[in-house]
């Protein structure tokens, strides 16, 4: 047997005030990008944006980056 990355994904917090993401996006697994930071790459690479919390990061998909906080 031969194991293989499956890849990661992160999902979109959504646009603020604790409401979740509409569409509940996530940036698609891929097999390359396997680290927290490779994956958060991808997602500014598709558009994504990160907030900062006092002690988190908060990923955001494109439609929840324009809607109010």
């Amino acid at each position: 047997m031969t194991a293989r990355p499956i890849g990661t994904e992160v999902s979109c917090d959504g646009p603020g005030n604790n409401r979740p993401c509409p569409d509940s996006a996530a940036i698609p697994a891929g097999f390359r990008s396997v680290t927290a930071r490779q994956v958060r790459a991808d997602g500014r690479a598709l558009g994504w944006k990160t907030r900062r919390r006092p002690g988190r990061l908060e990923d955001v998909c494109p439609r929840c980056g324009k809607a109010p906080r």
